[in-house]
């Protein structure tokens, strides 16, 4: 099997697996119990904590343990817009945001709030005349992601934060799930964002929320107070302690896959693009481990179908949105047409894929082209 859909969630880092394992044997117990195990194992989550400052090079901002991106959106958008309604009542963001996003602020636009989405240019690039035309001082929240999971697209959270310096009642939002570890951070003027641990080699269930001034946070989940009274239930201590090796592993490891990936990239790029009919969609300078493209007028799952029979793991689009019928929110936002559309598949790679790996690529791709190439858009 050769897997190449690492943005649906990648495979599991053996010392990850391992460690995760070890602490379940030995600190198994609640973290807000008052005996002596219980506060032994408590510390052992704090010093994950503080070791995750360090790593992500964080003052003041506070991290709050989550089950993962998905839970970390919700809380830092719902809590955020909630406690800032009385300043005002609009939210900015982009048609390409991850469906915990998009779905969130569809659910703050039903309890009054109003949203705008910032435009891309014809040739993909985010708007940012647009984006801002669109500030006013009723704007309290902007959430954009800084890596699209469909195009590999990298968002301009930099210039995004210069701009909101001027607009200081907003709160920014960065969704980094697909950034953490292929590409260098940028939080300097981002007043929280969110990471997901499956996406980086790490667990399923392992996430974070990290949040500026975490006082101003309207809470959204009640219970016991863990988690500064923000995300009440049991701590998974060893979700929590081995989220911190992940992200360790990945820092380390960054710049010599990020040079790697972007190696393989290019080669499958300039192999997919000299066969007519196949149209190349992910942007140039975008992030290294995402490739998008198009068998024009073919639908996807075809082409996805057809490279799993051969025992090569594709996909169409991001997996939490991938089983719903219309048309990918994020090629319409980018004025992909609807053929191209239809057809595309994303490949998304990781430290484990090989040289061998790629070239296997390319003999199925050749094969399916074969049997597919008469009913190819050309």
């Amino acid at each position: 099997m050769i897997y190449f859909d690492n943005c649906a969630t990648t495979k599991p880092d053996a010392a990850v697996l391992s460690a995760f394992i070890k602490i379940n044997e030995t600190f198994y117990f609640n973290a807000a119990s008052p005996h002596e195990k219980g506060l032994e194992t408590n510390q052992l989550q704090e010093e994950a904590r503080s070791q995750i400052k360090n790593i992500l090079k964080l003052d003041q901002q506070s991290i709050v343990f989550t089950s993962g991106a998905t839970e970390s959106n919700n809380m830092a958008l719902t809590g955020m817009a909630r406690a800032k309604k009385a300043f005002g009542r609009t939210i900015i963001t982009t048609e390409i945001e991850h469906p915990s996003v998009l779905e969130t602020i569809r659910g703050l636009e039903q309890e009054g709030f109003a949203v705008k989405y910032v435009k891309f240019k014809e040739d993909g690039a985010f708007d940012m005349d647009h984006f801002r035309g669109l500030l006013s001082p009723d704007v309290i929240l902007v959430s954009v992601m800084h890596v699209n999971n469909v195009m590999g697209a990298v968002l301009p959270v930099a210039e995004i934060a210069e701009v909101l310096k001027r607009y200081p009642k907003v709160h920014f939002h960065v969704d980094c799930v697909q950034s953490f570890g292929k590409v260098p951070l940028v939080i300097d003027g981002v007043h929280s964002f969110s990471l997901s641990g499956h996406k980086f080699h790490g667990l399923k269930g392992q996430g974070l929320l990290v949040v500026n001034q975490l006082r101003n946070l309207a809470q959204t989940v009640y219970g016991g107070g863990q988690e500064y009274g923000f995300r009440s239930g049991t701590s998974n201590v060893a979700a929590n302690v081995t989220l911190s090796k992940a992200m360790r592993l990945a820092m380390e490891e960054m710049e010599m896959q990020r040079a790697r990936l972007y190696q393989f990239k290019q080669e499958i790029e300039s192999f997919v693009k000299q066969y007519p009919g196949i149209q190349l969609n992910s942007q140039a300078g975008g992030a290294p481990h995402i490739v998008n493209f198009s068998f024009v007028g073919i639908k996807g799952e075809v082409i996805v179908n057809a490279f799993s029979r051969r025992g090569i793991m594709i996909s169409t689009t991001s997996a939490c949105s991938s089983k719903r019928a219309k048309l990918n929110e994020t090629l319409t936002a980018l004025h992909v047409d609807e053929a191209t559309i239809t057809g595309s598949v994303r490949l998304s790679l990781s430290k484990y894929n090989t040289v061998e790996e790629i070239e296997a690529f390319k003999e199925a791709f050749k094969e399916i082209y074969s049997e597919v190439e008469e009913l190819l858009n050309k």
